[in-house]
């Protein structure tokens, strides 16, 4: 049977237990964080975005680092006066493909120690495409465990050309998994012999790639 004194220890214990938690989560928060825009963010060829990045006491130095062929870094010193959140403006490139692109915000504490957070932007051209096709436009595999990733191209009306394989926009779908399945980002992997299809659809536009695959020896990666 539990006494009261017991119990109150019980309480004492959940107490202190909380308190601990409360610490760890608490010491394990960045000196720095991305304040705007929100993760996901879209953004356009040729714009330029404004990113905010917010850093306590500690951090000495501050730099944005874009995945290529986003800007490579900016550099500030919060010491020298810089008022926090610090921003920073990237330029979009206007030739950039569709995609995600992570922007890497790395501050240097005072000993020397280096913090990272990471936040993905969205990268989408404005206007659709006129049509769209695949390459290649069918796939034949000669067993299972094969790989071919498929590129989503797309023409516009000022007669450019982009790649939209890893646009958030393109998606894809396996007629029948047991036979082939595909990745979020258009890598098709032979499952079991037979034929089925890969739908792609990008913005309003849809594609078939009709896939065989052959009753041959599977294949294993080394």
């Amino acid at each position: 049977m539990y006494t009261m004194s017991h119990a109150a220890r019980m309480v004492g214990i959940l107490v202190l237990a909380a308190g601990l938690v409360a610490a760890s989560a608490s010491a394990q928060q960045t000196p720095i964080h991305f304040v705007s825009p929100a993760g996901g963010t879209v953004v356009h060829p040729g714009q330029s975005v404004t990113i905010a990045v917010a850093a306590d006491s500690s951090v000495e130095k501050l730099a944005l680092l874009g995945q290529h062929p986003l800007p490579v870094s900016q550099v500030v010193a919060p010491g020298l006066g810089v008022a926090s959140p610090f921003e920073f403006r990237v330029a979009i490139p206007a030739n950039i493909r569709p995609g995600h692109y992570r922007v890497t915000a790395i501050g240097t504490l005072a000993g020397g120690e280096t913090v990272a957070e990471r936040l993905v932007l969205d990268v989408e051209k404005t206007e659709e495409p006129a049509r769209i096709w695949a390459e290649p436009s069918s796939i034949l595999f000669s067993g299972t465990g094969e790989r071919i990733p498929v590129r989503v191209l797309g023409a516009y009306a000022d007669n450019s050309q982009q790649e939209l394989t890893k646009s958030s926009q393109t998606t894809y779908t396996s007629a029948d998994p047991n036979v082939a399945t595909v990745s979020a980002d258009g890598l098709v992997t032979s499952v079991g012999a037979g034929k089925t299809t890969i739908q792609v659809h990008a913005t309003r536009h849809d594609l078939t790639v009709p896939v065989t695959v052959a009753a041959g020896s599977s294949h294993t990666e080394q």
